[in-house]
């Protein structure tokens, strides 16, 4: 297998232009092999701005495999340049036809040795199943998260391949969806879609017309598209926090370093990709306590699939976490084609799960998150 290692901003335009479909082609085969519906496809805007953007904070680089010019096999690395130097968030695929032949570890192999030469020794992964495949069969051996909390089926064909590649499963997250409006549909996997229960949002929280809850001081923000400047230092301060308060966090990142101008970083990479973000952001006396985000793409109109969300801890209790995701889902409604959110929660993380259980989302897939420390 001839194999070649690519990094963001290494090809002209016109190679761009001529591996791009071929990538997007890959990525949907890897995509539907795991069982995932369209909702999960590559879109080609992301594509290529894992291709031509780096910047002073993130990078991305790929390995390609090909077997007489044909790509088989695909690894990528999500490398942080401002913290976290020694950590590479990794994945490895290969076309269903092409397995079984060790090109998968080939390629993992080479895409490690070459990352640990570059002083990347913490290997992060993750894998993705459909819900009724995570649940099929009890009787199956299955492999206990070290969070404490979940299994993954070991005979699962990319838990095995994790397993034989020396990764040890971390952490467990649930993928779960709700339909906030529109026709009933069938999800991910033939998992029906069920619709968000708008009696939640009566439940949590009565709030006035300024996004202040009955018997606190708290207020909740929203926009869309990039943050407002009187709020880009408390929106990098909240990630800041993000990277090492929610669970698991800090069992594979140290404490990520954010600014104004990583959070305008960021903007622009999910701009470049046609994406648009829907942020809600809780304040007390003028100070960020919490934010929720949603991202939704150009390319895929009616999808949402949510980002970080944060309560910083001195503020947890209020059930800011909900109203948060409330009035930020309200504003989707108000102001968007969005018909379906989807989001992910750390098996362990039960006082969220338990909110997306009442706002009424259901689970559709399961994420293992897996780490490796090259020697």
């Amino acid at each position: 297998m001839e194999i070649t290692r690519i990094r963001a901003g290494d090809l002209a335009d016109p190679e761009v232009d001529e591996l791009l479909a071929e990538i997007v082609e890959f990525d949907r085969a890897i995509n539907r092999a795991l069982g995932f519906g369209s909702d999960f496809d590559p879109l080609p805007g992301s594509v290529r701005g894992k291709l031509v953007r780096s910047d002073a904070f993130t990078s991305h680089e790929i390995w390609l495999g090909r077997i007489e010019g044909r790509l088989v096999a695909k690894s990528g690395a999500y490398l942080s340049l401002s913290d976290n130097t020694d950590v590479a968030d990794v994945y490895t695929g290969v076309l269903p036809e092409a397995r079984r032949h060790g090109l998968g570890t080939q390629l993992l192999t080479v895409m490690e040795t070459q990352l640990r030469e570059d002083g990347r020794t913490r290997m992060n992964a993750w894998c993705e199943m459909p819900a009724l495949d995570f649940s099929a069969d009890p009787r199956r051996p299955r492999i206990a998260a070290a969070a404490g909390t979940g299994s993954l089926p070991a005979d699962h064909g990319e838990v095995a391949f994790a397993l034989h590649s020396g990764y040890r499963l971390q952490q467990i997250e649930r993928c779960s969806a709700a339909r906030i409006q529109g026709a009933a549909i069938e999800g991910e996997a033939g998992v029906p879609v069920p619709e968000m229960s708008s009696a939640t949002g009566d439940e949590t929280t009565s709030e006035a017309p300024d996004g202040t809850a009955a018997g606190d001081d708290y207020t909740i923000r929203t926009w869309a598209g990039p943050t407002p400047v009187e709020h880009v230092e408390a929106i990098a301060l909240l990630r800041q926090k993000m990277s090492t308060d929610v669970p698991g966090a800090a069992e594979l990142y140290d404490e990520s370093k954010w600014d104004g101008d990583r959070v305008r970083a960021l903007e622009a990479d999910r701009e470049f990709a046609g994406g648009r973000t829907q942020t809600a952001l809780a304040l007390l006396d003028g100070e960020g306590v919490g934010f929720t985000e949603v991202v939704s793409y150009a390319g895929r109109p009616n999808v949402a699939y949510q980002g970080a969300t944060l309560v910083r801890s001195e503020h947890r209790g209020h059930g800011l976490g909900a109203r948060l995701k409330i009035a930020n889902h309200a504003a989707l409604r108000r102001d968007s084609p969005i018909e379906r959110v989807y989001t992910w929660n750390a098996a362990e993380n039960s006082w969220m799960l338990a909110i997306n259980d009442r706002a009424g989302f259901a689970a559709v897939g399961w994420v293992g998150l897996w780490k490796k420390i090259l020697d």
